[in-house]
């Protein structure tokens, strides 16, 4: 099982999942928000966070762990929510169409497909080494405007005390896995949120187009100000977003 917080109450259940470096600490901005209302399970990926030790990188290894999760806990009504690298896992998840599933949220998403990235960027990924200077250019390279101190250190924190091993597995091939063809269309429903100053995923046109298309009863939302850490940039809004989704289901 994977390592987890486990919040408040109410169904559906919030199955959170992190970026890449991030943890289940990623949420904590968003969580009293959502957890007057709902149950919020926020869990840590295979190599990150409480789940340092655990194996498993590949994009079906990560589904396996988080679905072997929601079952070890007995959960019956979730809603998946994918955060950027996760966001590709909650897809593939949602395509298994598991009993439990209520509704997906994905939040700035790696699409189905190979994620566009720009060849220096993956090469710096790569070699990424956990240096302060390094995670500290990962978040602010993140975010659209500073993070608040108190936030800001917990993100570098999470990013420093990764496996490097899981970390480098995303740029070198978990971020290239083409789930496009197996999803078929997963007919839950689906939000996906932006934001309007991410430039680490492709755009909204782009995700219509390579990760809409496989969900046919989906909103999209889109959070202006925000850059790609919206749990920690604009959690209220984020928060807001997912609660008026969840009151639909």
């Amino acid at each position: 099982m994977l390592a987890y917080i486990d919040h408040g109450k109410g169904s559906p259940t919030f199955i959170l999942m992190h970026f890449l470096g991030g943890s289940h600490r990623t949420w904590s901005p968003t969580l009293p928000y959502l957890e007057e209302r709902h149950r919020c399970i926020a869990v840590d990926m295979p190599g990150f966070g409480d789940s340092k030790d655990i194996e498993g990188y590949s994009v079906k290894e990560m589904l396996d762990h988080v679905d072997a999760t929601i079952r070890d806990l007995e959960l019956d009504d979730c809603i998946l929510v994918g955060h950027s690298m996760t966001g590709k896992v909650a897809l593939a998840l949602a395509a298994r169409r598991p009993e439990y599933l209520k509704g997906i949220i994905l939040v700035a998403p790696s699409p189905a497909t190979p994620q566009p990235m720009k060849e220096e960027q993956r090469e710096k990924q790569i070699n990424y080494q956990g240096t302060r200077e390094e995670a500290e250019g990962f978040i602010d390279g993140a975010t659209a405007q500073r993070l608040p101190d108190d936030l800001r250190e917990i993100a570098i924190a999470d990013v420093m005390r990764v496996n490097l091993e899981a970390y480098h597995a995303w740029p070198k091939y978990g971020s290239q896995e083409d789930w496009s063809g197996a999803l078929g269309e997963v007919s839950c429903p689906a939000l996906l949120v932006a934001g309007g100053n991410d430039q680490n995923v492709p755009p909204v046109e782009e995700q219509k187009r390579i990760t809409l298309n496989h969900l046919p009863n989906h909103r999209i939302e889109v959070i202006e100000s925000a850059g790609h850490l919206m749990p920690l940039e604009t959690p209220q809004q984020l928060a807001k977003l997912m609660l008026t989704f969840a009151d639909g289901l």
